[in-house]
Parts: C-alpha cells; sequence; structure tokens
C-alpha cells in the first residue's frame, strides 16, 4: 500500500510527532498512551488530536404508515407520528466480516464515578453507583456469525449484551447457507440472557429493533416456513442468473433502475437461482425475503422488509423507495411475493405470544422494523448527517457515506441504498477485503508474533504494529493492491488478485505490513473519491469494526485520505444501531439525531491528516492505481 517514488525518510515522515491530548468529555483529561496498545506510543503521535464536534440538531421526521397496518389490531406501538417516506442508502457487511485487530484498550476510567468495562466484541459497558433504570430498548445485530443483542436504557446507557455464534455452511465451492432457525434461536438466548440484568420486569422493556445482514435470500411457503437454507451474502452461485440478466438489462441501466451493481451477491439472483435449479421448491414459495424480515415475521406474525434490505435485494428504486417495475419484469418475478414496504423506524406491533414466550419479553413489547447491518452500524457510529463517512473495518471493509437525496456515481464504484434514518440514503461499496488481508499476513508468516502471543507477551497484531509505525510514509516504494478475493476498488473485479509490488532486498517484515495498512486505505481513498464524483461533500470519517483498534492504521487512514479520523467509544455498532431504531421506533425519542446524541460517545482524540505525509501518499496512491490498471490485463488472462 504506499509507495512512493521518491524513497525518502524525512524527519518526521517516519518518527511521528509528539501528540497533543486535549480535554475530552466532561472536560477529563486522557493520557496520551492511553488510546493506544503496544506500538500506539509511536502513532497515537502521528496526527493531532481535537475535541468532537457537536452533535447535528436533531430533525423530526415526516409521517408514514403502510397501508397494511392500518387499522391493524396487532399495532398496538404503532407511532402516531411515525418516521419515513422516501429517501435512500446502505452500507458494510459490517459483523459478519469483522475481525479483530490489535490497538486500543479501554480509555482509562473517567473520574466522574463512572467506570469502563469493555464486552469481548468492543461494546463499552458503562456502570456507573447510581443504578440504571428502565425504560429498556434492544437491539439485536443478526450477523453472519452470530447474533449480539445489547440491552439499553433509554438515555443511551449500555445495560448488558450478549452473543451468540453459529455456523455458516458451504455445501459446495463458492455456496455459503444458513439455517434461518439458527438465527431466531440465537435471537431468543440472547434476549433471555440481557433481560437477567432488567430488574424491574420485562414490561420495562419497551422495543426491540434489529440490525440484519444484508444480500441474503430466505424462501418461505404461505405459512413462513423456510423452505431451504438461506443463502447468504457471500454465496456467488448465481453467476449464470446475474449473466443472463446482463443479456435483458444493459448494467448500465440496472444501476440506475435500482442503484446498485448488476452481481450475483445480490438476493434477486439467488431468488432467480432456486426458481431455475430447484423448481420444486420455487413452486411451493409464497414469500421471498431477505434475513431481517424473516426476523421480523418471527417476532410479529408480519411480513414487512424496510428500505434498506429491500434494496440489498437489487429490486427497490432508491429514489421512490417502490419496487422497480423494469427489474422486477426482467427477473421474472411478482412484487406481491415480497414483503410489504416500511421504513426501518416504524413500529409495526408488538411481539407475539409464541415469541414472548421464547425471549421473556412482554407482550406489550414494540417491534420495530429496523434496517440493514450496515445501515445499522453506520448509526451506531452517530453517522447520519450529509458528508458524513462511516468506514467499516473488519475482514471486508464496507464504506458508507450519508447522502440527502439519492446519488448516482458514474463508475458505479458505490451503490446507493436507503439509510436506516428514513431522511436519508447511503452511498456504499460493499466492502472489499481489507482486515483479511491482516489476518492472512499474520496467520501466514508471523510465527514470532503469534507465539508471542501465545506467551502472554502482547497481540499479535500490536507486535507487528509497533515496527510498522516506524516506517517512513509510503513504506519506502513497497506497495500492496487489498485484491485478495478479487477488487471492490479502484473498480469492481472479481479476477483481481492481491499483490506486492516494488519490493527491494532493503525492504523488511515492517514495510509489508505498513504496506498491508496503506493499501486499504489507498483503496479507500478510491470509494471517497466515487463519492465526491457522484457530488457528496466529504467532510470526516468515523471508522468502526474490529480494525478501528489500531491507532496506527486509523492515521495512515487520515493521512491517505486527507480526512480527520475520530472513533466511537463502541467499535461494534450494529446492535448500538438497531437499539436507536427501537428507541425511535416506540416513540421515546423523536428522531435519529436525538437518538445519536443520547447513544453514540467519542473517544477525546481526534486523528488529523498531518500534511507533509498527505502529500507524500497523493505520490504513492497514483503509483498504486498505475500498478493496479498496468496488471489488469494480466488479471484478466489468468
Amino acid at each position: 500500500m504506499g509507495g512512493g517514488r521518491r524513497q525518502r525518510r524525512r524527519r518526521g515522515h517516519g518518527a511521528h510527532r509528539g501528540t497533543r491530548t486535549r480535554a475530552g468529555h466532561r472536560g477529563r483529561a486522557v493520557e496520551a498512551g492511553a488510546a493506544g496498545g503496544a506500538g500506539d506510543g509511536r502513532q497515537a503521535s502521528a496526527g493531532r488530536v481535537l475535541r468532537r464536534s457537536a452533535q447535528a440538531r436533531p430533525r423530526r421526521p415526516p409521517r408514514h404508515e403502510p397501508a397494511a397496518l392500518q387499522g391493524a389490531g396487532n399495532s398496538r406501538c404503532l407511532r402516531r407520528h411515525a418516521p419515513p417516506v422516501p429517501h435512500h442508502d446502505g452500507l458494510p457487511r459490517a459483523p459478519s466480516r469483522r475481525a479483530g485487530f490489535g490497538g486500543d484498550p479501554p480509555l482509562s476510567a473517567r473520574q466522574d464515578r463512572r467506570s469502563v468495562q469493555y464486552h469481548p466484541l468492543g461494546f463499552r459497558i458503562e456502570s456507573r453507583h447510581r443504578s440504571v433504570t428502565g425504560p429498556y430498548v434492544i437491539g439485536c445485530d443478526i450477523g453472519s456469525q452470530g447474533t449480539n443483542t445489547a440491552l439499553y436504557s433509554a438515555d443511551g446507557r449500555l445495560v448488558a449484551s450478549k452473543y451468540q455464534a453459529y455456523d455458516v455452511l458451504f455445501p459446495h465451492p463458492g455456496w455459503a447457507e444458513q439455517d434461518p432457525r439458527e438465527w431466531i434461536s440465537a435471537l431468543n438466548s440472547t434476549v433471555r440472557r440481557v433481560l437477567e440484568q432488567v430488574t424491574e420486569g420485562a414490561s420495562a422493556v419497551k422495543a426491540i429493533s434489529f440490525g440484519s445482514q444484508l444480500d441474503g435470500m430466505v424462501v418461505c411457503d404461505a405459512n413462513g416456513r423456510p423452505l431451504r437454507n438461506a443463502m447468504i451474502w457471500m454465496d456467488r452461485r448465481a453467476e449464470a442468473q446475474a449473466t443472463s440478466m446482463a443479456q435483458r438489462v444493459t448494467r448500465e441501466d440496472f444501476y440506475h433502475q435500482v442503484g446498485t451493481n448488476l452481481d450475483s451477491s445480490h438476493a434477486v439472483f439467488k431468488a432467480l437461482w432456486v426458481k431455475d435449479e430447484e423448481p420444486d421448491v420455487f413452486a411451493r414459495a409464497a414469500r421471498l425475503m431477505p434475513p431481517g424480515s424473516f426476523v421480523v415475521q418471527e417476532a410479529t406474525g408480519l411480513s414487512m422488509v424496510d428500505y434498506s434490505n429491500a434494496s440489498s435485494l437489487a429490486l427497490l428504486d432508491p429514489r421512490t423507495r417502490k419496487w422497480s417495475d423494469a427489474i422486477l419484469d426482467a427477473a421474472g418475478l411478482d412484487a406481491g411475493m415480497f414483503p410489504e414496504l416500511a421504513p426501518g423506524t416504524l413500529g409495526v406491533g408488538s411481539v407475539t405470544e409464541a415469541f414472548a414466550a421464547a425471549t421473556g419479553l412482554s407482550r406489550e413489547t414494540c417491534v420495530v422494523v429496523g434496517c440493514g447491518d450496515e445501515m445499522a452500524a453506520t448509526l451506531g457510529a452517530g453517522v447520519f448527517s450529509p458528508g458524513e463517512v462511516c468506514d467499516v473495518v473488519g475482514t471486508a471493509e464496507p464504506v458508507c457515506a450519508v447522502s440527502a437525496t439519492p446519488r448516482e456515481d458514474g463508475t458505479m464504484l458505490v451503490e446507493c441504498h436507503p439509510h436506516g434514518d428514513p431522511e436519508s440514503w447511503l452511498l456504499e461499496n460493499p466492502g472489499f477485503v481489507s482486515g483479511g488481508n491482516l489476518r492472512w499476513w499474520r496467520d501466514q508468516f508471523c510465527p514470532v508474533e503469534r507465539e508471542a502471543e501465545s506467551r502472554g507477551e502482547g497481540d499479535a497484531y500490536d507486535l507487528l504494529s509497533g515496527p510498522a509505525a516506524s516506517v517512513a510514509a509510503g513504506a519506502e516504494g513497497a506497495l500492496f493492491l487489498p485484491c485478495m478475493q478479487g477488487a471492490m476498488a479502484p473498480e469492481w473485479n472479481g479476477a483481481a488478485r492481491g499483490v506486492f509490488y516494488g519490493l527491494t532486498l532493503a525492504h523488511t517484515k515492517a514495510h509489508l505490513t505498513r504496506a498491508l495498512l496503506e493499501g486499504s486505505a489507498f483503496a479507500l481513498r478510491d470509494i471517497l473519491e466515487a463519492m465526491k464524483k457522484a457530488g457528496l461533500e466529504v467532510r470526516r470519517l468515523t471508522i468502526v469494526g474490529g480494525g478501528a483498534k489500531g491507532a496506527l492504521w486509523r492515521q495512515i487512514k487520515a493521512d491517505v485520505t486527507g480526512l480527520p479520523v475520530r472513533v466511537p467509544q463502541n467499535v461494534e455498532t450494529t446492535a448500538t444501531g438497531a437499539a436507536i431504531l427501537a428507541a425511535v421506533g416506540c416513540g421515546l425519542l423523536p428522531n435519529v439525531a436525538s437518538a445519536a446524541g443520547a447513544f453514540v460517545q467519542y473517544r477525546t482524540e481526534e486523528h488529523l491528516p498531518d500534511p507533509e505525509r498527505h502529500d507524500i501518499y497523493d505520490v504513492a496512491y497514483r503509483r498504486y492505481r498505475d500498478v493496479y490498471f498496468a496488471l489488469k490485463p494480466v488479471f484478466e488472462r489468468a
């Protein structure tokens, strides 16, 4: 990732300057070393540090109520001022693709009679000497590796969170499936366990909502029972169906109609695969739905889909937030087979008797539709204003930017989806392999660091990032293309492969580690440049996920992109975003902006780009693009 034609090591380019810390939340000072792990003493100094800016003023959302819910007998929690209507956006294969990365230990305990603990998934669990009281809301992250359920007080304090893993099945190469009943089993278990922390009784929990994995397909019969395993986001079996669609609709027109690329990862092509390859199953199908809709159906008995999950089907017009007749016709599918459209902030009704019995929730608990996991992660990061970008760093790295209007990118590098906030859209790249590259590097080539970790001598990622922080920006000409599973930047290209370029006998493990980190930052810049070409003013980067923990990586991204970088206290933000939707949907809070102000806190330091290193990275970034496009013919011949 980063090499420049000028191989130089000026003072200040490699060994970073000292970090200033400023008074943070409630005026408490945080020591310079508090936000970094091993190696952070070098990198925490990499950029200037400022206080976070104030939250935007809350906005009151417009009213909306799906026709099917008007007068519904079980819609006791329907909000009179339910938010929503036409708007669009979407984002990162969040929790399902996130990996752990070394970096920051928890901030030192604050002095205002508060202590801070961290859940293994990265959630901050805050306790005070005074007890937390209700009302409460629950946010659930229905990921592809497991479900994380978080219990929040109405004023945004995390009370408890529980996680339960489940398996991904790979019956054939390129296939990836899950039993939808495993999602419900994990949901029931984790909800019941967090309720153990509610001393006032289950009735104190007012609402539950979900951030669910995108791009999956669940085929159900007329009773809502799945007829086969769900095909999840990483399933690529439907290449033939995508190719067939491209013969009827140009890729450009497809993108214009539904805001997404004509790519087999999207759920419509998985439905068409079932139609073509399992006609007996398809003949019994009454409903085709994404994972989030299946969960809502289990909780309420209603078939609903929010705009962001509908968009992942590649069948929704992002401008109107209605099904695209043109693409439905091209696919040969009937809109009646899909759930009814609704905003993610809509309270659709109370839980069923069966769901209440399975989870321990009160029958009066309001179910709020929720949204896709990438959108929820963005909301949970406090990213809801136009020009804000959420960088979700895990195994893959989805990048999402908020827009007040739906937009198109002429390069089709970023897609346009409705956001979980019904007043906005997301421009999103679904995620190039990022943390997965670093894990591969650690597992295959860094036995010394892994053995040291096994002896309790530090995290292997920290032990790698320490030496990498002392290498000059640009890694003295070493360059890495982060295309280990194909490219999602600088273009969508499944034939592309990972490359180390520009190596000499002078390069060390530290140089290549830094090149890996810089390569992901260059791909991030590709996406940000595409967003700018779509007319979006990009102002700030908020990093979440496991990769947010490394201070070196955060500073490299600030220097490469030229943007200030901030990090929430809780870096795993999908369940937080779902809890925000729950609080808004049941009426505890008026809108997403005010809810984010209550639920999201940031670390006191903000990484600012260093002008000299940014100049070096401008050169290295152009070289990265030159290398990729020079090798493109080689990729396509392989």
